[in-house]
């Protein structure tokens, strides 16, 4: 099915903007969502990232999106000349990371004045009444700067604002400091957008709205829900549109011929975060209730996606997937002819049969919760999984072909240093399996439970990141209402970085390696061959027979040592004891072929047919 025209249309009564430096490669769905709820309502949705990306490379465009560390707010920085003009024409302190790629930033940041120009130019033809931008993360100050011009040309148009930073305290500080925005929706604007347009339309008071902040509410804002009423009934939303993006895309010179993706989305909130907020974690806000659309609704909204946009990567939005999937939407995927390519976020602690499940269904690309390998590390998270199983993850992935996308978190209140001398050295272990993708200390979010309880998890001197002051000239107490990243300090004085480095080197190293680095097996009956082409390894080939050879296998999952005894015993090898069983595998263990944690062993070694 061919995508309709996108080209800007007189007389829109809405024009939903998506401005720099959001996603590059990906529809909004959230504003596809409040285009359907307005019910028929002439509405566009202007992909302005991509004209951006036009302009000065998609390169240099993904470098910022993607690359740089948020709280650096670069993305931010390159728009704030346009919005409240240049401060400092050297800007030789904040570049000073960025040495590199120093020249287009600046020129980025010169540009974004003329393109400002252009994105008001676009807008007016649609002649909106009410412009809306998603405003999420870096896009801030582009968003501010377009809106302070279209309030300037064009004072009748109503200016929306919407998305993760206006939230709470953010959104009622974005009303404070910029008159030019008439409306913020804290919280999700599905079940209020529409109501909030008509008002505007119809030129109604905003002020008994809920979880819409307007000037003329902010003083009675604590009687008023701080957020917008939320979607409980997931069935009841709408099939997105991504017919514009796809348009847009495909007129784009920097960015058609790289590969977008169809954003899906199954359920909101997070059901672990409910019981058991992960303490890093500063997404959904007030929004963690974890609510799903029935597998029916979920399985036809994948056909339609499929059969509009057929070959897109479809990557899902949910925070994490619904467990419930896996006796229904999943297996229904695995019985369909429908081939796809598909994302989900999920935890780490699943069984093996399941991760085969995802992968009968499309759903090779995951993101597990992994973060650490570490179990003291791992309960100060509150992630609820320990580190052999993420490992064990790690390993089964490789076997089965799923891509786990993963990243490496340190620097919590009260971890312990001996972890990461222990990590250290058993990362060269795994060199075979798929490395984190990044590894950094961690931020505190707003929302978070490290931001919440900060004094009480050993965090002090809380205060905006230092990129806020480079952005924004505020006072500080607005600067700590705008932000969503924070600096600390440890109540402890704990040096982060003096006892992560040998671990960082060794991450480092093990994505250097892991292209050329096996372990894997063959099993031929009475003999177990292990080939073991690591940088670590000892002896390239291992050969195991008889118990050994049992042992071993049964280790394909986590064992305790008595259990492994029991099982050895009734696969008719006899009583064997636990003081046996150590015997046996302690050389293995030696020899990185396994790795021990107390009384718990895993192998490592994939089969053969596992090496993808």
């Amino acid at each position: 099915m061919a995508p309709r025209s996108s080209r800007p249309q007189a007389g829109c009564d809405v024009v939903l903007v998506v401005m720099p430096f959001g996603p590059l490669l990906q529809p909004s769905i959230g504003l596809s969502l409040l285009r359907a709820s307005l019910g028929g309502r002439p509405a566009r949705i202007e992909y302005l990232t991509l004209a951006f990306a036009d302009l000065i490379g998609a390169d240099l465009y993904q470098f910022v999106a993607v690359e740089v560390n948020s709280e650096w707010l670069l993305g931010d920085w390159i728009f704030a000349g346009v919005l409240y003009g240049e401060r400092d024409a050297g800007h030789d302190d904040y570049l000073s990371g960025f040495e590199g790629r120093r020249d287009e930033l600046l020129r980025a940041r010169r540009l974004a004045a003329t393109f400002v120009e252009a994105c008001l130019d676009r807008v007016r033809r649609s002649s909106p009444r009410i412009v809306g931008f998603t405003n999420a993360f870096a896009q801030q100050t582009a968003s501010l700067a377009l809106a302070r011009r279209l309030k300037h040309e064009m004072p009748e148009t109503a200016v929306v604002f919407g998305g993760a930073n206006c939230e709470g305290v953010m959104g009622r500080e974005i009303v404070r400091q910029f008159p030019f925005v008439d409306a913020v929706v804290s919280g999700e604007g599905d079940r209020i957008f529409s109501q909030l347009a008509r008002r505007l339309l119809a030129g109604e008071t905003l002020t008994d709205l809920p979880g819409v902040y307007c000037r003329g509410n902010l003083a009675t804002l604590d009687a008023l829900p701080r957020i917008a009423p939320r979607v409980d009934d997931m069935d009841a939303l709408p099939y997105p549109d991504y017919d514009e993006f796809f348009v847009q895309w495909e007129a784009s010179e920097a960015c058609r011929n790289l590969a977008p993706m169809v954003l899906f989305e199954t359920s909101r909130g997070c059901w672990w975060g409910t019981a058991h907020h992960c303490t890093f974690c500063g997404l959904n806000g007030s929004t963690m209730t974890h609510r799903s659309k029935s597998p029916g609704r979920a399985f036809a909204e994948l056909e339609y996606l499929a059969d509009r946009y057929p070959g897109r990567f479809i990557l899902a939005v949910d925070n994490i997937l619904d467990l419930r999937y896996f006796d229904t939407l999943i297996s229904d995927l695995a019985r369909s002819p429908l081939r796809l390519d598909l994302f989900y976020a999920l935890k780490a602690n699943l069984r093996k049969e399941q991760l085969r499940a995802l992968r009968d269904a499309g759903i090779v690309r995951i993101q597990p919760g992994i973060e650490s390998l570490s179990d003291p590390v791992l309960r100060l998270m509150r992630k609820g999984e320990t580190g052999l199983q993420n490992i064990q993850l790690l390993k089964w992935c490789r076997e089965l072909g799923l891509r786990p996308n993963w990243n490496f978190l340190w620097g919590f209140p009260g971890e312990p240093i001996e972890e990461y001398e222990r990590m250290a050295r058993l990362v060269p272990l795994l060199t075979h399996l798929t490395p984190p993708q990044a590894a950094r200390r961690i931020r505190l979010d707003r929302f978070s439970p490290n931001f919440e309880l900060g004094a009480e998890l050993g965090f002090e001197d809380v205060a905006p990141c230092p990129a806020y002051q480079a952005v924004y000239p505020l006072e500080p107490e607005a600067l700590r209402n705008l932000a969503y990243h924070f600096a600390f300090r440890y109540r402890d004085g704990r040096d982060v970085e003096s006892y992560t480095g040998p671990l960082s080197q060794e991450l480092e190293r093990w994505r250097g390696v892991h292209p050329q680095s096996e372990l894997f097996f063959a099993d031929r009956g009475s003999e177990l061959w292990i080939w073991d082409l690591r940088p670590v390894a000892a002896e390239a080939l291992t050969v195991l027979t008889g118990l050994d050879r049992n042992l071993y296998l049964a280790c394909d999952g986590i064992r305790g040592i008595q259990r492994l005894g029991v099982e050895a015993a009734a696969a008719g090898e006899g009583p064997v004891s636990i003081d046996e069983v150590e015997t046996r595998l302690q050389p293995l263990v030696e020899r990185g072929l396994m790795i021990r944690q107390g009384d718990l062993l895993l192998s490592l070694a994939v089969p053969a047919s596992g090496r993808l």
